[in-house]
C-alpha cells in the first residue's frame, strides 16, 4: 500500500511511503522536471559565445539540476566545490547535456 507523505507542486516533488514485499517500509522521493528541461533548453538557446566579455560578471550559469538528482550526485561525488572534476565530467557527459544551460563543454 502506497501512502503519499508530501507533495510539492512548485518543485514537482513527491514523497511516498511504501510497504515492501517482505514487510519492510520504503520511503521513495520522486520529482518531475519536464518544465525545468524546457527552461534549460531556452537558456542554452539564448547562450552566445563571448557574451560575458567586457563585463564584470565573472561567473556564468552553467547548469540547472533537479533537487532529487542533485542530492543523489552530492552523495556520489561530494559537493561541487569539493570535487569539481567529477562534476564537470558528469555535466560534460553527452547523456547529461539536458541539464547544461550554456554552450560547449565546461
Amino acid at each position: 500500500m502506497d501512502r503519499i507523505l508530501k507533495t510539492d507542486p512548485l518543485t514537482g516533488t513527491q514523497v511516498k511511503m511504501k510497504q515492501g514485499r517482505h514487510g519492510g517500509t520504503v520511503v521513495e522521493q520522486s520529482q518531475t522536471f519536464d518544465n525545468l528541461l524546457k527552461i534549460n533548453k531556452h537558456m542554452a538557446d539564448d547562450w552566445r559565445y563571448g557574451q560575458m566579455t567586457g563585463t564584470q560578471r565573472h561567473m556564468s550559469h552553467v547548469a540547472e539540476i533537479p533537487n532529487v538528482l542533485y542530492n543523489e550526485l552530492v552523495q556520489k561525488f561530494g559537493k561541487p566545490a569539493d570535487n569539481p572534476k567529477a562534476w564537470k565530467q558528469w555535466l560534460n557527459n553527452n547523456e547529461n547535456r539536458v541539464f547544461r544551460t550554456g554552450g560547449g563543454h565546461l
